[in-house]
């Protein structure tokens, strides 16, 4: 081989001479075998196998003129087949072909005969494979013998001794002799294969590596034919071939070759085979060159291993018995340790291929588990894993593997996993945090005791907390608090009210150290979800029983308050003003309607009520949040005359702090709802108030507010312990009032309009009013309120009516659409029977 590298166009060049001349000496040959002359067809092919002397072609030209010689040897080998026929001897064609002038045709032509010879039986089998074994020895130029050994190999194909075979038994030897000739043949090629290495200058190292991987299944055709052998028994396998093999694979101290062949007899030979032979293959791994892909060969095995496991359950009794788990660890142990240089990455990839296969094989055995992650932390907590790209990859996908084969829940019982996901950078780390917290959530499992939350929050405290050193954006924050509040749902004790409180105690404190985005997204699964363990836990203890367990729940819902009033306040701490000003209204909600508590509801109350007045400037939000607490405030029940007044006579008065005329019109007639309440699931009332004499909260509205509410200044008979639930309030006339004032406001903003001369759909606006202020009318008119009566709807008809007739609105389809339905509904109401209150809406027309 020529020391020079190899240009692509010379390669071309030649391959292309080469390939010309043998087609012509094939031709030549051909002729001389159709005249059945055999010095002819001799001297040709002779000529023809002299390209293959060649110097001037790399491995892979090489290999494919190999390839076009070989298909015309065919030919040759059919004609030789015929020489019984002609009364010639096989004994004399073999004399005869070893006259040949150079070596290496003499030898192909040798190996072509031999094969005829052993298959015409004329001879022992045993002493042509040894002769023909020993006379290639002949050849040691790396590339020609190689090629020369390979195609000894494809000749005696199935003419071994192999047990069963025709050309067993006798001088012709049987299998141990087959195994021989396998076995020196790929020493011998081996080691021409290791030379090819050192052909040529150091500039040509890297592409000689590549071409040499690309000839590596010569070699391994060796092995794979030995494991084919039908008399290959164990004790011969374990006895005479893993350790010849091993040794030359040892010895050689190459890499390429110790890689590719300790992988080839992972492949080659069977699997009881391994079981039983392995403390030999794993002693061999650390007697390997530092640059064998250590990972790679124990994955072979490992793959195999665990595939007949799963295939033959009873291999795992004698995986057990040969204590295959430990003796695999102390090999990769052992291997690491005589390899200090060996990357991180392969090192990650070896215990990655350990975990592989302790999860195959021993599925139930998570201290197995344990053992890899903590002899991996051993191994790289002294490597920058965190600077190596391709090691931390490794051990995001290692540390991925337990995740995915027995998830969350399992490993947070793994007390060396969170050591080794420390060693990743920080934003590897989060991005690991994420795929834990995805991998909680769509498992559907719950973690549900504080020690399990703490270390699950210890596996995504990036998500939590941010990450050391990296300054992320609020796009990316937003991202992970979103993934944080979805695992809010995850960290549930349901059959434990006392422990999901101690839970999310911890977990507050450890969200709100992570900044005011990541406290708003959280916060609100944990209240809610408080607020369901709440109703659960009175549903299975009913208060005001006066037994051990209410008092029991008495104390229990206190605390439970306090921790919602801690979280909702953090909220609003957060800069989410509109957020906690609702959440604090829905606590309001249950601690009225689900736990009977009066002054706690209030204290939820007023702190909504700071809220909208100091923290809430825009006029839209302003509006939403008057509707959540008007609609919330509507729906309790537990106050006493003077608080429900003190707290809807301070919601009536924030309409008027509305900016729009608009949105004060609307405000006031939600407003009309807080001095009527339904009495259970009442749609409509026989017209006369039910305490409209002794609980009216229009009085609180026109009370002036001279003291801020405070809830300590209340009387502690009215404690939260004994509350119950109230009459239903029924103020005819505060209902009145508040729609009386929505019409004057309705009046206002149509002169307002006036002076500024608006058109379009701004100038049709306080129509819309007018026809929402009749609904509103119909509404309670419907609703039995005493001082709604008939004359006064009818009013209210004939105002509305011209209103909507201006020339303005009939300009507004929208609004006439909706004037259409109101009159409608009364009209279907004039339809109903006098018995069932028709005769309320005769003589009225829209």
């Amino acid at each position: 081989m020529a020391e020079r590298g190899y240009a692509q166009d010379e390669q071309d060049s030649w391959i292309a001479q080469a390939s010309k001349n043998v087609k012509k000496c094939a031709f030549y040959m051909r002729k001389a075998i159709d005249e059945d002359n055999m010095q002819e067809a001799l001297r040709h092919s002779a000529a023809l196998l002299g390209e293959l002397r060649t110097s001037l072609l790399g491995p892979q030209k090489y290999y494919e003129l190999y390839v076009q010689v070989n298909d015309e040897l065919r030919g040759l080998e059919s004609y030789f087949g015929e020489e019984p026929s002609k009364n010639r001897s096989f004994a004399n064609l073999y004399e005869l072909v070893q006259h040949a002038g150079n070596v290496l045709p003499r030898l192909y032509l040798l190996c072509t005969v031999g094969a005829c010879y052993i298959r015409s039986k004329e001879a022992p089998a045993n002493l042509l494979l040894q002769d023909m074994a020993d006379m290639c020895k002949g050849v040691q130029h790396p590339t020609r013998g190689l090629f020369l050994r390979a195609y000894l190999v494809q000749c005696c194909r199935g003419l071994l001794p192999d047990s069963g075979s025709a050309y067993e038994g006798g001088e012709s030897g049987d299998v141990v002799d087959a195994v021989e000739f396998l076995l020196a043949n790929f020493t011998e090629m081996n080691k021409l294969w290791v030379r090819m290495k050192h052909q040529g200058g150091p500039r040509g190292q890297e592409q000689r590596e590549r071409e040499r991987a690309q000839l590596a299944d010569l070699v391994g055709k060796n092995l794979t034919q030995l494991s084919q052998l039908e008399g290959l028994t164990f004790q011969l396998y374990r006895d005479v071939v893993l350790p010849r093999v091993l040794e030359q694979v040892v010895a050689c101290k190459d890499e390429l070759a110790q890689g590719y062949l300790m992988q080839c007899v992972a492949a080659a030979f069977p699997d009881d085979f391994h079981v039983g032979t392995l403390e030999a293959l794993l002693g061999a791994l650390p007697q390997l060159q530092p640059g064998v892909k250590l990972a790679s060969v124990m994955g072979s095995l490992l793959e195999r291993l665990a595939s007949y496991a799963s295939r033959e359950p009873s291999v795992v009794k004698e995986l057990d018995t040969a204590g295959a788990f430990s003796k695999m660890s102390a090999a990769a142990t052992k291997s690491i340790e005589e390899h200090p240089s060996m990357p991180a990455a392969d090192l990650a990839a070896v215990y990655s291929g350990l975990l592989a296969f302790s999860g195959a094989v021993y599925p139930e055995r998570l201290d197995y588990v344990d053992d890899v992650l903590k002899t991996c932390h051993e191994a790289l907590k002294s490597r920058a894993v965190a600077a190596d790209a391709r090691a931390e990859r490794q051990l995001a996908s290692l540390l991925s593997s337990p995740l995915e084969k027995y998830g969350v829940l399992a490993v947070l019982g793994l007390d060396h996993f969170a050591p080794l996901l420390g060693l990743l950078s920080p934003g590897k780390r989060r991005e690991t945090a994420g795929k834990i917290a995805e991998a909680l959530i769509k498992s559907g499992n719950r973690v549900d005791s504080v020690e399990k939350v703490e270390i699950f929050f210890s596996f995504i405290d990036p998500l939590v907390v941010g990450v050391e050193g990296i300054v992320l954006d609020d796009e990316d924050v937003g991202e992970d608090a979103a993934v944080l509040a979805r695992v809010m749902h995850a960290l549930h004790a349901d059959e434990d009210p006392e422990s999901q409180y101690d839970i999310f105690d911890m977990v507050l404190k450890k969200v709100l150290t992570g900044g005011p985005i990541r406290a708003a997204a959280a916060i609100p699964p944990i209240c809610f979800i408080s607020l369901q363990t709440i109703q659960k836990s009175l549903q299975k203890t009913p208060r005001g029983s006066g037994d051990a367990a209410a008092n029991t729940s008495s104390a229990f819902l206190e605390k439970w308050y306090r921790f919602l009033h801690k979280a909702v306040s953090a909220v609003a701490d957060a800069r989410a003003a509109e957020l906690a000003l609702n959440l604090f209204l829905s606590a309001a909600l249950s601690s009225s309607e689900d736990a009977h508590l009066e002054i706690t509801s209030y204290e939820f109350f007023e702190q909504a009520f700071t809220l909208f007045e100091e923290s809430i400037p825009d006029s839209k939000q302003e509006v939403r949040a008057l509707q959540s607490i008007v609609a919330i405030l509507h729906r309790c029940r537990v106050f006493t005359q003077d608080n429900r007044g003190a707290l809807v006579h301070k919601a009536v008065s924030y309409c008027s702090k509305l900016l729009k005329r608009t949105d004060q019109c609307l405000a006031v007639l939600s407003c009309a709802h807080l001095y009527w309440q339904e009495i259970g699931n009442e749609t409509q009332s026989s017209g006369k108030s039910g305490d409209d004499g002794n609980n009216k909260d229009g009085e609180a509205e026109e009370k002036e507010e001279d003291e801020p509410i405070n809830l300590k200044d209340q009387e502690q008979q009215q404690g939260d312990f004994q509350s119950a639930q109230q009459a239903p309030v029924r103020d005819s006339q505060g209902v009145l009032s508040c729609l009386k004032r929505a019409l004057k406001i309705a009046h206002a903003a149509q002169q307002q309009l006036a002076i500024v001369e608006r058109k379009g759909d701004a100038a049709s606006a306080p129509g819309h009013l007018f026809v929402e202020i009749l609904n509103s009318y119909l509404y309670f008119y419907d609703h039995g309120v005493d001082s709604i009566t008939k004359e006064v709807v009818h009013g209210v008809v004939e105002l509305v009516k011209s209103e909507v007739n201006t020339e303005v609105c009939k300009e507004d389809e929208g609004l006439q659409a909706f004037y259409r339905r109101t009159g409608a509904h009364i009209q279907q109401q004039q339809q109903t029977s006098v018995g069932t209150g028709g005769e309320k809406y005769s003589g009225l027309k829209v």
